[in-house]
């Protein structure tokens, strides 16, 4: 089944919005070099999947070669910390297509999409498969396997699995955040499971009979 075209798209804006869009290397808040949308380069040798261009007359120029892309890391890598994504342009010389940066994002979004579509299943005890949950909980799970990865998703955030298998929302919401993430980002996450359980069948209160 392929991604909810309307979810996919608040996915990518959102994704640009928390994560920036840069076309060349920096450091990321935990040091780590970075491109594109978030897309954390692992190492120096990771590079060579990456395609960028020298610069001429401000423009992407030539394809970048190997070695080019290594020292650009190396040279990223060393400089300050804890400075905007937008300060380590000064030190590159290499650059990415806008063309180049949209695959690697839909590329992120892709896989993403597949390993929340394996966790979240009924077959693991899940009341719903990923698709069939709500929008904004499908929304909310990408923001959060975006930052946190498949692993730590599913095997730190304990209580909050349990509580997205009960689909008890509210529940989520209390156990989405994330300690690294900046208040605005786990705002938005919280609001949109908040949303789920304010229009589930289950959020409305019985009022026993006398």
């Amino acid at each position: 089944m392929p991604l909810n075209s309307k979810v996919k798209a608040v996915v990518e804006k959102k994704l640009e919005e928390y994560e920036g869009r840069y076309d060349h290397m920096y450091l990321d808040s935990k040091s780590k070099v970075t491109v594109g949308v978030g897309h954390l380069i692992a190492n120096r040798n990771a590079v060579g999947t990456i395609t960028m261009y020298t610069v001429k007359n401000k423009l992407p120029s030539t394809l970048a070669s190997l070695k080019q892309k290594q020292d650009e890391y190396d040279a990223i890598a060393k400089q300050k910390k804890n400075y905007k994504a937008s300060w380590y342009k000064q030190h590159t010389s290499l650059v990415m297509k806008d063309t180049d940066i949209n695959t690697q994002r839909n590329k992120h979004v892709t896989t993403f999409y597949s390993e929340l579509s394996g966790m979240y299943t009924k077959a693991k005890g899940f009341a719903s498969g990923f698709d069939d949950m709500p929008e904004s909980v499908q929304k909310a799970l990408f923001d959060m396997i975006f930052n946190l990865g498949q692993t730590k998703l599913r095997t730190t955030f304990t209580k909050f699995n349990e509580a997205v298998k009960k689909e008890k929302w509210d529940e989520a919401a209390k156990q989405c955040n994330r300690p690294d993430v900046n208040a605005a980002r786990n705002n938005y996450v919280k609001g949109l499971f908040n949303e789920a359980h304010k229009a589930s069948p289950k959020s409305t209160t019985q009022v026993p009979k006398p």
